[in-house]
């Protein structure tokens, strides 16, 4: 799926992003920038982020309960396989399912630039 900014011109990423208990995690997709020519799937890197929804505050005003996200973990992956061969470590820090760790996975699996190629056939 590409994404179009206000000036009409098509973005190289995409987002995926899988919600845990607490945590929301959000990986993403861009294209580097070229200060050398890319080809193929070298032109892409992945960034991971992952947040913490428990930091809440009470609004005195309203008395709403508003949500925060803190941001508790940033990665950045040179490529989609340094990306699959370090996320299942870093989630397990997060998530104890293994059923839910392997959901994550299949989201990030979206990220794949292989299937990437065949979007645009």
């Amino acid at each position: 799926m590409q994404r179009t900014n206000h000036s009409r011109k098509t973005m190289e990423n995409e987002i995926v992003e899988f919600h845990h208990e607490d945590y929301q995690f959000i990986i993403t997709r861009f294209k580097k920038i070229n200060w050398k020519q890319y080809k193929g799937f070298a032109q892409y890197q992945y960034f991971l982020f992952v947040f913490d929804k428990r930091l809440a505050k009470v609004n005195k005003e309203e008395s709403l309960t508003e949500v925060f996200n803190t941001e508790i973990r940033d990665n950045v992956f040179e490529t989609f396989e340094n990306l699959k061969q370090n996320i299942d470590a870093i989630l397990s820090e997060y998530i104890l399912d293994d059923d839910a760790i392997f959901e994550c996975l299949k989201v990030v699996e979206k990220l794949n630039p292989i299937y990437l190629d065949k979007d645009e056939e």
